[in-house]
């Protein structure tokens, strides 16, 4: 097996993760009228007074905070009913019951 300097291995996971060197991270695929714009996440609202946030899609999954009615949330991807959210104000990725939430619709 080969064996690599380490800054060698830490310039290549650099890169790995950064994108192979793009610099921002940012998609930078051009819209098309067919597309229409590159939107990375959905926002939704939560509707639901108090609202658990889980670990995994679905209620057996252990709680890892709340949110309450009103709080906006970034819409990361989905499984069935639930969506997994990023809760900017906790840094936190968690899942919530989507029908508890407007706003969005995944496909």
């Amino acid at each position: 097996m080969l064996k690599l300097p380490s800054f060698i291995l830490l310039l290549l996971l650099s890169l790995s993760v950064s994108g192979c060197g793009t610099g921002s991270g940012v998609n930078t695929r051009s819209a098309t009228a067919e597309s229409g714009p590159v939107v990375p996440w959905s926002g939704v609202t939560v509707t639901g007074s108090v609202v658990n946030l889980r670990s995994g899609p679905g209620t057996m999954y252990a709680v890892v905070g709340t949110v309450k009615r009103g709080d906006s949330l970034q819409v990361t991807g989905g499984v069935g009913d639930w969506y997994r959210v990023y809760v900017p104000w906790k840094s936190l990725f968690a899942w919530i019951y989507a029908p508890l939430t407007s706003g969005t619709d995944l496909p």
